[in-house]
């Protein structure tokens, strides 16, 4: 019923509209007539008709050309007021960001408290946030990139999927953080806590993460291509199928780290500590694993083709279908380690210390005594078995 009444309205107006135009025309037309009958008045009817006719037409075109430059006006006058309160508003905003970064600058510079903040649309690349508390925030996809968190409080906060690219995290308390997804390329992390952090698929490419707690992270599939962990804390990290390549991990301590199908090729582990870490799978090929401790590791079907081994320890450890092909196993102990199926083809074993393996056939001993390794089942009987 009422949008029957809003047509009917519509309607009316219209018509009224028209009515008045036509009121007007009969009234320019007449008032023409006279006019012209009175300045021409020895012309006949006819012609003094169709000269007030003529009038009556260049009014009607002129009332409409009138009207529509008005509405012309009109629209243009309301397009640029629209666009003015636009401006208006993306300056406010603008300003309200501004604002927001200032106020958490002054309040991190005073000590207090920003957890009452909202940081959604906070612009704070490359902002100093030294000492700052972000403590169990929810920071998910903030942009931090450059920003300057030596000493921060970040303890259970979310930055998952965040942007801290070239940010200082130097002695930063990250413990129960949710890194998921972050981008942490080219970051500095040294001596950073994050004990328990969940790095899972998170970029950290070219990053330095120098003597970090790293201590039950979970980094499975990450990238940390050409990153540097040395001295790094790793114990018992979940490094599945992590990317790891040319990575410093001298020093770095792995012990019992989950470190399966895990890509460590051309990577630098001297002295680093893999005692019963999982490394099935692992691809370490031209890594430099010199004195590295891999003792009771599982190591089976690694590929550590041309790697550096000098002087590790592969004691007890699992080599099943392991790759040595063109190693370097120099004054390695390899001793009850499981051989069944390893490859030795042009692999140094120059003084390197077999002994109580299991799964290596007599041909292969004879080789691998020829080209130099030692035996020591063969020279001390059963007293190192255990």
């Amino acid at each position: 019923m009422s949008i029957a009444n809003n047509e009917t309205k519509y309607l009316s107006k219209k018509t009224k509209a028209r009515l008045l135009l036509i009121l007007k025309q009969i009234a320019v037309v007449g008032a023409s007539y006279v006019f012209i009958s009175f300045v021409i008045a020895d012309k006949p009817n006819t012609f003094l008709v169709a000269l007030s006719l003529g009038n009556g037409l260049i009014f009607t075109v002129g009332n409409i050309a009138w009207n529509r430059q008005n509405k012309i006006k009109k629209e243009i006058q309301n397009f640029t007021e629209t666009g003015n309160k636009i401006i208006e508003s993306n300056n406010l905003s603008i300003y309200k960001k501004q604002g927001l970064r200032e106020k958490i600058v002054s309040q991190v510079a005073c000590g207090e408290k920003i957890d009452s903040l909202n940081l959604i649309f906070a612009d704070l690349k490359k902002v100093e946030l030294i000492g700052v508390n972000f403590n169990y925030l929810y920071l998910s996809g903030i942009e931090l990139n450059g920003a300057n968190l030596t000493n921060a409080q970040l303890i259970g906060v979310d930055l998952s999927e965040a942007d801290l690219q070239n940010a200082q995290l130097v002695d930063a308390q990250l413990v129960g953080a949710n890194l998921n997804s972050i981008r942490l390329t080219s970051a500095n992390l040294n001596n950073a806590n994050l004990t328990e952090t969940n790095l899972s698929t998170a970029i950290l490419n070219n990053a330095c993460l120098i003597g970090a707690q790293l201590v039950d992270a979970n980094l499975s599939d990450a990238k940390l291509l050409s990153t540097n962990l040395t001295d790094a804390k790793l114990m018992k990290a979940y490094c599945w199928n992590a990317n790891l390549n040319h990575a410093q991990l001298v020093n770095a301590d792995l012990t019992c780290a989950y470190m399966n199908n895990v890509k460590l090729n051309n990577a630098n582990l001297t002295r680093a500590i893999l005692k019963n870490a999982q490394l099935s799978e692992a691809k370490l090929k031209n890594s430099n694993l010199k004195s590295v401790n891999l003792k009771q590791a599982q190591l089976d079907n690694a590929n550590l083709k041309n790697a550096n081994l000098s002087e590790a320890c592969l004691d007890k450890a699992n080599l099943e279908n392991t790759n040595f092909e063109g190693a370097n196993l120099y004054n390695t102990d390899l001793r009850q380690a499981n051989l069944t199926n390893t490859n030795f083809i042009n692999t140094k074993v120059k003084n390197a210390r077999f002994g109580w393996n299991i799964g290596i056939s007599e041909d292969v001993k004879i080789y691998l005594k020829q080209q130099g390794a030692i035996y020591e089942d063969e020279l001390l009987g059963n007293q190192y078995a255990k």
